[in-house]
């Protein structure tokens, strides 16, 4: 089996920059991780396991756990508006369609990808902030700022689903002004450090932890080096480094109750909703069905993905480390592997 997956990585790898996996899979006995293709392909540095990569959007987790544990704690609500708990300069910017007002946005919203936001951090606007001065850092305040402003809504409060990173920068300040503390120092208090997952860092806002692998922009054919872009640009909404080996922590224990204090807070966590057909979004985390298996977690720009099978006590993390990578294919050809017809 391991060596059927080392050649799909390699096969991966020969049309991307890199791959890493990581696989825990006690029914089948197999523990894995392994890397392919290049750290860097300037240099022509191979990847190596224990390389760390951009998670990307997978950040979105580690914000949506940490609201469940603060509604587990009773300091907030689903149906909380977060007009009350943002910064006053923020929740004055919050858009909304004629006939709705601000208040109506609630945490369930931002949360679900339903407060009627487009997706700030894939327009082409931004994407030309970003190459006016890739190098800079972006304080979370400004990205928000800057997100509303441009704000094109797509629809009403709570009347569509449309995934957007605006809602989970949102979430961040909320999070920092209900708490007083960092955003950054939430995430280690609250989930790195009792698990562990001392290689995982918040870039830009927090010393680097972990030998970080060069992720690419995809660009009809041509990969353009991403790590150019300053890490901090998208921040709660998806500014994270992990490992595989932090990865694997954060599936496990998140869902061995590790970082909640009552059972009922994990399926809080896992209500969400339907967000189109075969695929269900709820605290900052999704589930899909492939190759017949339910697969809990998210996937990220670069090529990131992490997912967790509670059935078969399965985790699985990676990358294949640009914007362009095919991760349903990847993990489609993967499970069948593990799990052959």
């Amino acid at each position: 089996m391991e060596q059927d997956i080392e050649q799909l990585m390699t096969a991966t790898a020969a049309e991307a920059p890199g791959v890493l996996l990581g696989i825990n899979a006690p029914f089948q006995q197999l523990q894995f991780r392994g890397a392919a293709g290049k750290y860097c392909r300037e240099d022509d540095s191979a990847l190596e396991p224990g390389h760390a990569f951009r998670i990307a959007s997978m950040s979105k987790t580690f914000t949506g756990l940490l609201c469940a544990q603060l509604i587990e704690q009773g300091k907030l609500s689903l149906q909380t508006s977060v007009a009350e708990l943002l910064p006053a300069n923020i929740a004055a910017r919050l858009p909304v369609a004629p006939g709705h007002h601000r208040e109506e946005i609630t945490l369930e919203l931002l949360l679900y990808h339903r407060a009627g936001f487009n997706d700030f951090a894939l327009s082409e606007e931004w994407f030309q902030v970003l190459a006016g001065d890739p190098g800079k850092f972006r304080a979370p305040g400004e990205i928000a700022e800057w997100a509303l402003d441009n704000a094109k809504l797509v629809g009403a409060p709570g009347e569509t689903y449309h995934y957007s990173d605006t809602g989970y920068v949102l979430l961040g300040l909320l999070l920092e002004q209900l708490t007083a503390t960092s955003y950054a120092q939430l995430c280690r208090a609250n989930i790195f450090d009792p698990l562990g997952m001392d290689q995982t860092y918040l870039e830009g806002h927090e010393p680097a932890r972990s030998d970080l692998s060069h992720c690419y922009i995809n660009m009809n054919g041509d990969y353009v080096d991403a790590l150019q872009i300053n890490g901090s640009c998208d921040w709660a909404a998806g500014g994270h480094v992990s490992t595989l080996r932090d990865l694997d922590s954060f599936l496990r224990g998140t869902f061995a109750g590790k970082l909640t204090r009552q059972p009922e807070t994990l399926d809080i966590l896992l209500r969400g909703k339907l967000a189109r057909e075969g695929y269900h979004y709820a605290m900052g985390i999704g589930r899909k069905t492939i190759h017949g298996k339910t697969l809990w977690g998210h996937l990220g720009h670069w090529g990131s993905f992490m997912y967790y099978c509670p059935e078969e006590r399965l985790s699985l993390s990676g990358t294949l480390n640009h914007d362009g990578a095919q991760h349903n294919v990847f993990l489609e050809q993967l499970l069948r592997i593990i799990f052959p017809d």
